[in-house]
């Protein structure tokens, strides 16, 4: 496989990928709780498939255009988790005559929109801001949450609860503290089905740290995470996962050596791994990734001392000790552990396996979405 390689490839351990999906598909049903994995983070329809082979009917996307590519897979319950776009009414009323589509909406106006202009019946979560500060209804505006279930409960359409992503958990510093902000933003959502019990909202959240950290979850009704899939040196850093989770990694070929700076020039930087950077404590700076060796069956363990320590638009660059530098020849692949998979995939907009099979992903399908 590697001997195959000419350029940077996103690989993916399609064995321990498929172990999170099943792992994650277990916790949840232990805990009661229905996983509706968001597909943002692979992206991917035969990715996809490894999801549904597990028993997962409810997936989340992020847009209207991710929905459709799903829903042309066979996909018939689709979350679409972000606020409703009203540019994109048509195609929302295009898909819920499709699918069982549910929506997020944090303003009357959104509301508005939809009861006018989507005459088939949806789901619609009321987005609640618990902390992440992205977007969302903050927790304590009672009056606009009241409004908002009122102004759908007169629509045509289904109040369905309160949706929240967890998303400051990924300001933790370990697994203690992603468990404490987990069990905060989920009273937060407990505390507000208590005060709007009248309309029997479910409460939907989720985040990767959290799903991967925490064992109790509440009240919570659905739980909806992404990233788990594949992992990254992000969800490392802050206790959700160890390094031997970590199920992708950019091979890139080595183009390059320079002696006097003891660094080595990869064919792999800013537009394959996006140009998200991490402190790493174990080297105590910041890296955009961290080299390991391709073996037949995947990669090792980063190698100690070394990292990638700056990248540009196509150009990767290693600082590495010097038994490293003597022992990589140009021509080589090596692989870079990504710090933040999602955007890595997205990046990428493709995988192969270890067993060389190419997937596709959605963003190489957007001409034909559009």
């Amino acid at each position: 496989m590697i001997s195959t390689i000419k350029r940077p490839v996103l690989l993916v351990n399609e064995a321990l990928a498929r172990q999170h999906i099943q792992r994650m598909v277990a916790k949840t049903q232990a805990a009661g709780l229905e996983l509706v994995p968001h597909f943002k983070t692979h992206q991917s329809r035969q990715i996809g498939r490894w999801f549904a082979e597990a028993g997962i009917k409810h997936i989340n996307v992020s847009s209207v255009a991710m929905a459709q590519y799903f829903a042309e897979d066979g996909w018939q319950q689709i979350t679409i988790a972000f606020p409703f776009n009203i540019r994109e009414t048509k195609e929302v009323a295009d898909l819920a005559a499709r699918v069982a589509l549910s929506l997020l909406v944090t303003d009357p106006q959104h509301i508005k929109v939809l009861a006018d202009q989507v005459e088939v019946f949806t789901r619609v979560y009321i987005e609640i801001d618990t902390g992440g500060k992205r977007s969302g209804v903050a927790a304590d505006d009672y009056h606009l949450i009241s409004e908002l279930i009122a102004a759908i409960k007169q629509s045509q359409h289904r109040f369905a609860g309160f949706y929240s992503h967890f998303g400051h958990t990924y300001q933790a510093h370990d697994r203690q503290q992603i468990q404490d902000i987990f069990k905060r933003s989920a009273h937060i959502l407990f505390d507000l089905q208590q005060r709007f019990a009248y309309a029997s909202p479910q409460l939907a959240a989720g985040d990767t740290p959290g799903a991967s950290a925490v064992d109790d979850f509440g009240a919570l009704n659905s739980l909806h995470p992404g990233n788990f899939v594949f992992y990254d040196l992000m969800q490392v850093a802050i206790g959700s996962c160890s390094l031997n989770d970590i199920a992708v990694a950019l091979a890139c070929p080595v183009v390059g050596k320079n002696a006097d700076r003891q660094e080595i020039i990869l064919y792999g930087g800013a537009v394959h791994l996006s140009k998200e950077q991490i402190l790493w404590p174990e080297l105590n700076k910041t890296v955009y990734g961290l080299p390991a060796t391709l073996t037949s069956n995947g990669w090792s363990a980063p190698w100690p001392g070394c990292s990638l320590k700056a990248i540009s638009q196509e150009h990767g660059v290693l600082q590495v000790t010097q038994q490293q530098f003597d022992n990589i020849r140009i021509g080589d692949v090596i692989a870079i552990l990504p710090v933040h998979s999602c955007l890595t995939a997205d990046a990428m907009a493709g995988y192969r396996t270890l067993a060389g099979e190419r997937l596709d992903h959605f963003k190489a399908a957007w001409p034909d979405i559009e």
